[in-house]
Formats: C-alpha cells, structure tokens, sequence
C-alpha cells in the first residue's frame, strides 16, 4: 500500500468522552456528527465505534449519507441538516431519519409520505438567527411551528439553530443565544413543547454553557481539533496520513523540480518521489509549503504538487530510502503536523484538510477499546 489514512478510533472515543464530561452535567447530550464522511474519518466505522457511547443521534447533510448508516445498522435517530427535495421525503420517511425544516413545502411533501405508509414524520425546525444560510428567520418561527403542528402526520421532535462566528465574536454570538431565547420564550409563552433545543457546534461546546440546552453537536471536536489556540477539554487529533518514497535522486544545483519549474536547487539537492498529489487529497496550494515527516525529521515538499505524486527535499536525511513511510498528517518520533498545520499554509481550516482526502484513500482502522458509561 503507497499511500493511506489511518483512524484512531480510540482518540473519537476519547474526545466524545471529554465532550460528554464538559455537557452532561448541564443536562445535555451528544447529537455526533458525522456528515461528509466523518470529517475524512469514515462515517460507518465512526458511528459504530461511538452508538453505544450515550450519544442521542447522529448528525448527517444528505439523505444519501443518512440511509447509509441505517442500511449499515444504525439504529440512533439520524438528523439531516441540510434541505432536501420534495421528492426526496419518501426515503426520509421509510428509514426513519429526522429532516431539517425551514418553510412548509418539504413540511407537506413529509406529510403526504408519511400518510402513505400510516407513520409519522419526525422534523426538526431551524431558525436563522444570524447565520443567514438556511432557516425561517426567528421572528417568523412560531408562525412556521404552529403550521407544522397542524400538519397532518409530522411530528416536531426539535428545534435549533447555528452559529455563524462562535470561534471569533462573543457579542454577536451572544446576539444569536439571545434570539434563540427569544423563539423560545415564545414557545413557552404559547404552550408549545419542543423535546429537543439545540445550538452549539464544537466552538460554541467550548466556549458558551449557556448554549447547550438539551443537545450539543461536536463535529471537527469529536475528531481532534479545536477551533481554539487553547481548549477548556484535551483532543486527541484522529487521522494520520501516510504514504511513501517511491524514487530518489540526486540533481545539481539549478535543476528544476515539477510543473511549471515552480522550485530551482540552489545546490546538489537529493529529491524523493513520494506517492501522494491531489488527486488523494493533498492540496496542490501545499506546492513549495508544506513539511512532511521521514525518519523522524522534516523534509519540505519541493515544486508543484501533481495529480498523484510529489517530490520533496531530503538531502538532510541521508538515511531516506525507497518504501520509507513518510507521513503527511499525523506523529513520528518527536515530530508532529496537524491538519492545523496544513491549514495555516494555505490560508484554509482543519476540516477542509481532513475532508479533502479522497474517500479512495484506504482507510485503516484500529480496533476501539470500548468502556461504556
């Protein structure tokens, strides 16, 4: 095998605990999401490494990644975040999945489906108090509510809403916790009960108590990265990527390395073909930035990064052969790169580095130790 990810399912189990200590003494529970393939991570492996662990449900963006889980056995509720198509309402309905709502036409198609099959719907109502994506504007809410409650054969089990800025702007997060509020106040004022509210993603867990009602939802948390300098709870990250030196050569100075002759040897230079390029994920802004790790040292990545290979510099590491590991994302001997790491260089985040490798990338899974509570 040249090139791979390898998943500490352990590392999930430990930051879900660590989680679940920071949340469950206020009254909350653990919706784990798991949307775009866990973060990289594999989202079948993920959730049945992590059912048994006290968690309410599960958090996915499609009903495709939904029925997934469910055709793997997945027996937790399963909430879709994102929108879907009328027609799409009679795969939500037959496998049982919770679907996100924000205006009546997918409330009615829900309902005709539900009706069809004498079962009922079960929605959760998002309200936009700031994010300005998807949602019924919070001072429309309890208009919306009261429709669906009349909607023959659905049934709202939840409400909730999304930070746009939790990891960067405490007042106007707190301008968002007050809205919600605001709905439901309203609610309680109008008798309505709603089983489950819900706001906070991961930097919302870390940042804000006030925002966790009856349900958090960690998602790059549960796999090791905070969106903080500092963290109020210790993550272990989970993925290491890995691949391996296919080809050395040495070259003079004044050589140029890859497409578009991006990279010039200032001197004789020992270059090392390594079994990786976009294609598997790497991003090609890495080009001439990134560091990667061999034999327990920092090689940097020379020139252009290609489709399915790339070169870095490793005449400080005269011990390099053919068939070395050479890792990407992860730990060897005292050296460590983060998808963090990686994210500063390019001027992205950690969940677009984790979620960029190619779901053709092998991934190798260690067996979790279990210890339920």
């Amino acid at each position: 095998m040249l090139t791979w990810a390898e998943i500490n399912l352990n590392a999930i189990l430990h930051n879900l605990r660590q989680i679940r200590n920071l949340v469950e003494p206020r009254g909350a529970k653990v919706l784990a999401v798991v949307k775009d393939n866990a973060y990289g991570h594999g989202a079948l492996e993920v959730a049945k490494a992590i059912e048994n662990e006290n968690i309410r449900m599960f958090g996915v963006a499609t009903v495709e990644e939904a029925i997934q889980l469910r055709q793997a056995g997945v027996k937790k509720p399963i909430l879709i975040f994102c929108c879907i198509l009328p027609e799409q309402a009679e795969s939500v309905v037959y496998h049982d999945i919770t679907q996100t709502i924000c205006d009546m036409s997918i409330c009615h198609a829900l309902s005709m489906a539900a009706r069809k099959v004498s079962k009922n719907a079960k929605v959760h109502i998002k309200v936009d108090t700031g994010m300005g994506r998807i949602g019924v504007s919070y001072d429309k809410a309890i208009e919306l509510i009261k429709q669906v409650i009349n909607t023959p054969n659905v049934v709202i089990d939840g409400i909730y809403t999304h930070f746009s800025s939790a990891d960067t702007d405490e007042d106007y997060t707190n301008y968002q916790i007050d809205r919600f509020n605001y709905v439901l106040s309203c609610l309680k004022k109008d008798s309505i009960h709603i089983p489950i509210k819900h706001s906070a993603s991961s930097s919302a867990i870390i940042n804000y108590p006030s925002s966790y009602y009856d349900m958090v939802r960690p998602g790059i948390a549960l796999y090791g990265y905070s969106p903080f300098i500092t963290s109020k709870i210790q993550l272990e990250p989970s993925l290491s990527f890995k691949t391996r030196i296919v080809y050395i050569k040495e070259v003079p100075a004044g050589f140029s390395i890859s497409y578009g002759r991006t990279y010039i040897t200032e001197k004789a230079t020992k270059v090392a073909t390594i079994a990786v390029g976009y294609g598997h994920g790497y991003n090609r802004k890495l080009s001439n930035k990134a560091e990667v790790i061999i034999k327990g040292k920092r090689a940097k990545i020379v020139g252009t990064i290609c489709m399915d290979q790339c070169l870095c510099d490793v005449t400080d590491i005269p011990e390099a052969v053919i068939g070395d590991e050479v890792i990407l994302i992860g730990k060897q001997g005292d050296q460590v790169i983060t998808a963090d790491e990686l994210a500063s260089k390019i001027g992205t985040i950690s969940y677009e580095i984790l979620c960029g490798i190619n779901a053709n990338v092998k991934r190798i899974y260690n067996s979790p130790e279990k210890e339920i509570a």
